[in-house]
């Protein structure tokens, strides 16, 4: 009985020392990391093994319901451009809307950190981490964006970039996750364009 009771204290003690590490996490989504790497993961590939039905057809984009989701986001889209000099895609999730600065400004930050925190695994089993720099989110500006990028050599991920976006739409707050190809101004125009 002795030894019965014993084992049952080490037990309650375990527990009670797990609840208090969950207690001081700082919020993150078990999932979040995950999610992020499999959308990081299909990048190279235009999203297409985690683009869902169709939401929306307009000219040359469409958009996609993404059948990942970012744990806490009320919309997660993979945008397909169709024009003859971008055949791109892009990855959004909407992860906050809000009246109140204050809040946006600290789930703002919050997402930094997490995103900062997350990682892509390649097939050869090297491990890159998102890196960038934090732009304080400012009641004054109508949106401030923090852009991360994947430290890699590899060239599928060189115009890459994950951007972290605080914006105010007419009278709330909100906050997107952008995953993007950013291209030279000049390969996106025509040689007409340039005057060639």
């Amino acid at each position: 009985m002795k030894k019965v009771l014993t084992l049952w204290v080490a037990v309650m003690a375990v527990s009670y020392s797990h609840a208090q590490f969950r207690l001081i996490d700082r919020g993150s989504s078990p999932g979040f990391g995950k999610a992020i790497e499999t959308i990081l993961g299909d990048f190279p590939y235009n999203y297409k093994h985690i683009t869902g039905e169709l939401v929306l057809a307009e000219g040359d984009l469409s958009q996609f319901a993404s059948t990942i989701s970012l744990p806490g986001s009320e919309s997660c889209l993979i945008a397909h451009y169709h024009s003859g000099l971008d055949t791109t895609a892009s990855w959004q999730a909407l992860m906050f809307r809000g009246e109140a600065f204050d809040a946006a400004a600290k789930e703002y930050k919050r997402l930094y950190h997490q995103l900062k925190g997350c990682k892509l695994r390649m097939v050869d089993g090297s491990v890159y981490y998102l890196d960038g720099e934090f732009e304080r989110a400012d009641e004054s500006l109508d949106f401030v964006t923090s852009t991360l990028k994947i430290q890699t050599a590899d060239e599928r991920f060189r115009e890459f970039k994950v951007e972290l976006e605080l914006l105010y739409k007419l009278d709330h707050w909100v906050i997107n996750i952008n995953m993007v190809t950013k291209k030279k101004d000049s390969d996106m125009r025509p040689d007409w364009w340039q005057g060639q």
